[in-house]
């Protein structure tokens, strides 16, 4: 028979306050976080968010104070995102509207200079033959071609080479051509990563990986995601 002793003091269980308030806050600001960057959708989730900036609020007066704060900011930051989204979205679609989009881009033949706003310049030599050393990569191709580009800051800042480089893109007869790394062969090349002070003149050399026909080589370049590209194609 159980007994019951007297000094047995009572387990009270505190009732959680508006705890399913801050769980739907932090369910609000994940799904307005998801939906930010798609255009149109985001209406929707930035509505969804504002919700949840209500809900959380309200929720953090009660027991779940960190889960609330987690879903409030979330829900800000969603909102935050899908009205730059759109302000971005709304600039390029005046650009549309208005005729302001970047002009057609004119191919540029080898010897030539293209150069752009800023001031920053760039030229490739007409493409020679180079032999890959034994260790070259990609292996085993029919025949390399290799070029010279001449990049001229005429800007008043220093230029990184390696946004141009990792920016670049080169076709041969209407496609991709593979870019060669050669560290023990005459066809060089490879990842360029050095600066160029304002006012000076940096060379430097890609091999790329072409047909044994001789056919159209054409190479891009653009200095940054905003510039307008530079597309220089030739014999090669």
């Amino acid at each position: 028979m159980t007994q019951l002793h007297d000094n047995q003091v009572p387990v009270v269980t505190r009732p959680q306050r508006f705890g399913a308030l801050a769980w739907t806050a932090l369910i609000l600001g994940i799904v307005g976080l998801m939906g930010s960057p798609i255009i149109f959708f985001n209406n929707l989730t930035a509505i969804a968010a504002g919700v949840g900036v209500i809900l959380g609020v309200i929720a953090f007066f009660g027991t779940k104070k960190i889960l609330a704060a987690i879903g409030t900011i979330l829900c800000v930051g969603a909102i935050v995102v899908t009205v730059s989204v759109q302000s971005t979205f709304v600039e390029k679609l005046d650009e549309i509207v208005q005729g302001t989009t970047s002009p057609q881009v004119t191919p540029l033949s080898w010897g030539q200079r293209h150069t752009w706003d800023d001031g920053l310049a760039v030229e490739i030599a007409t493409p020679i033959a180079c032999t890959p050393g034994e260790y070259a990569q990609p292996p085993n191709v029919a025949r390399a071609t290799k070029i010279t580009v001449t990049v001229l800051n005429g800007t008043d800042k220093p230029f990184d080479t390696a946004t141009l480089t990792v920016g670049s893109d080169a076709q041969f007869n209407g496609k991709r051509a593979e870019q060669i790394f050669d560290t023990d062969g005459g066809c060089g090349g490879g990842f360029e990563a050095t600066t160029i002070l304002p006012g000076k003149t940096y060379t430097y050399e890609a091999a790329y990986s072409v047909t044994a026909e001789t056919g159209e080589l054409q190479i891009t370049l653009q200095p940054s995601f905003t510039a307008p590209k530079s597309i220089f194609t030739g014999q090669a």
